[in-house]
């Protein structure tokens, strides 16, 4: 279950442990009601992300665990001036960047949501190849999940800051002026295209260029505001200017859905914690917490800050780095890496398969449980709790290209190939009813059709590789992903998995094969809250049922 609507009460005793002096390299200030200690980052370099130049700071011990700080939109990293020191203080490497176009990262002639990805990818890259957690700050949080969704193998958690998406609707009005309104934000959009080239950011004196951020930031303080100034901006010979590149403007254009991410939040595998400020800001994202209900992963911790804008992280630091030092602590550093399993390795194909069996009570009278797991993870390294209520033995493949398995040489995955993965676990299990998530799911439903004899149930739930490529032929796309090292998630996987067509009929054919020839009246469960094109057809479907996953699993540990 979701924690949700945590008022977290503020001036707590926290805040006596992050007085530290001006000897350790500390600033003082005042923002709102506290005291704000800012510090220097402790070492900046530059990495290269397919030729732009990003700037990187750091903050901490060098030999500490890492953890990613990504900054909002038009924001730039030393915004964590006063934020990351106090992460860095509970034992953790604390990095962050700028994003291109941002601060002293390059101006590149073109960026996009992927394009920063690969920018924060190439950071994660250069500091860790284990796990680690993933923190943002608004846009920032959004790239986190985003990241946490497509390499959900480099995310140990993932912590957003008041950047959680909603599906509220704008205000209506006539057919007419919406024509307008388009029209003239399509033309606005190619006017500012056509000039950009000529665009330099406005001078001004340093107190001009605060005053300036104030109208986007009214609740944070003159002395704070003009510090951001001396770090984010530049004094040339007529003034001060924000380090931001004059193409980036305000408010995107296309047809991006807020839907989408939220799809993204749902099906994260990891532990998740949200902070929100419930004062409404410009530059806020104007979620409310109920516009989240389910749609949080499980398990996920929501916490709500009253009085508190947009920059929670700046108006009350000690309470919102406690919040999260305590989550890492509880979520990361005391979780221990792996349960007790026993694991399998099946011969299928020229590829070696890991099966695992967790070690766990189970009176043996039911058939095995087995878990798919999404694209880009691997079975858990714990069984989940919700598989607890589980009767039988439950067990976990990892698919070709994935955890334990083999990385083929030179790719060539689809769906179909890992349904005939799990077709040699079944070989080996006999009857088993299938939980998969994300890609798993597609696959779980793949051979729920195709084994209904030995598929007693499928449960469907969100994850990572849910979509797809879509019901259609999408344009070619040909990627160079190196020499390949035998690594997983083998890269290959990640995008060839992620680009394959499933018509909604194709999938439709699967359901009627599972319907007709299992013998059980509901064969198929969904309990994913996200619904691509083959899935929508799966769940329109008379004979499949929507559940929670509790239902879901008590419906098929009677059968």
């Amino acid at each position: 279950m979701s924690t949700v609507g945590i008022l977290w009460p503020l001036g707590q005793c926290w805040s006596a442990l992050f007085l530290l002096s001006s000897e350790l390299g500390y600033n003082m200030m005042m923002t709102g009601d506290e005291q704000l200690y800012v510090r220097a980052p402790d070492r900046q370099y530059r990495v290269d992300s397919s030729g732009v130049g990003i700037a990187v700071y750091e903050w901490g011990d060098k030999n500490a665990p890492p953890l990613l700080l990504a900054h909002g939109g038009f924001d730039f990293a030393r915004t964590y001036d006063g934020f990351a020191p106090r992460l860095a203080d509970g034992g953790w490497r604390v990095v962050a960047w700028d994003q291109r176009g941002h601060g002293d990262s390059d101006h590149a002639p073109l960026g996009t949501w992927d394009s920063e990805l690969r920018d924060a990818w190439a950071v994660r890259s250069h500091i860790g190849t284990e796990p680690m957690p993933l923190i943002g700050h608004s846009k920032g949080g959004g790239m986190m999940m985003a990241l946490a969704d497509v390499r959900p193998d480099c995310c140990s958690c993932v912590v957003n800051l008041d950047g959680l998406p909603s599906r509220r609707p704008q205000p209506d009005v006539a057919d007419r002026d919406r024509t307008k309104m388009l029209a003239k934000d399509i033309e606005g959009w190619l006017d500012h295209r056509r000039t950009v080239n000529d665009f330099q950011r406005k001078p001004g004196t340093l107190q001009e260029l605060a005053k300036r951020r104030a109208r986007m930031n009214p609740r944070l303080t003159s002395q704070w505001l003009e510090y951001l100034v001396t770090v984010g901006a530049r004094e040339d010979a007529d003034g001060w200017r924000w380090k931001l590149d004059p193409a980036m403007r305000f408010g995107g254009f296309g047809p991006f859905r807020t839907e989408w991410a939220l799809s993204r939040l749902r099906g994260l595998g990891v532990p998740f914690l949200g902070i929100m400020g419930l004062e409404l800001e410009e530059m806020g994202w104007g979620t409310k917490p109920e516009d989240l209900d389910g749609w949080l992963p499980d398990g996920a911790e929501l916490v709500t800050l009253p009085d508190v804008g947009h920059f929670v992280h700046v108006e009350r630091p000690d309470e919102v780095a406690a919040m999260v030092l305590d989550f890492l602590d509880r979520k990361v550093r005391s979780v221990p890496l792996s349960e007790p399993r026993t694991t399998v390795m099946l011969s299928h194909r020229r590829v070696e398969l890991a099966l695992h069996r967790y070690t766990r009570p189970d009176d043996g009278a039911t058939r095995p449980m087995l878990l798919l797991h999404g694209l880009g993870e691997a079975s858990p390294a714990a069984c989940p709790g919700w598989a607890d209520a589980w009767p039988g033995p439950v067990w976990a493949l990892d698919l070709t290209g994935h955890g334990a398995s083999t990385v083929p040489r030179g790719g060539g995955y689809f769906p179909e190939g890992l349904m005939s993965d799990v077709d040699a676990a079944l070989a080996h299990l006999g009857e088993v009813t299938v939980v998969g998530r994300g890609l798993g799911a597609y696959v779980g439903l793949l051979i729920a059709g195709a084994r209904p004899s030995l598929v007693r149930g499928v449960v469907l739930d969100d994850g990572p590789g849910l979509f797809g490529g879509g019901p259609e032929m999408a344009s070619g796309m040909l990627v160079d992903v190196g020499d390949g090292k035998g690594v997983a998630p083998d890269p290959l996987a990640l995008m060839e998995l992620s680009s394959d067509v499933r018509p909604p009929d194709y999938a439709r054919d699967f359901v009627r094969q599972a319907v007709h020839l299992s013998g059980l009246d509901q064969p198929i469960t969904v309990v994913a809250v996200s619904t691509p094109a083959w899935l929508a057809a799966v769940g329109s479907d008379p004979s499949v049922v929507h559940r929670t996953m509790a239902d879901a699993i008590a419906y098929y540990a009677a059968i």
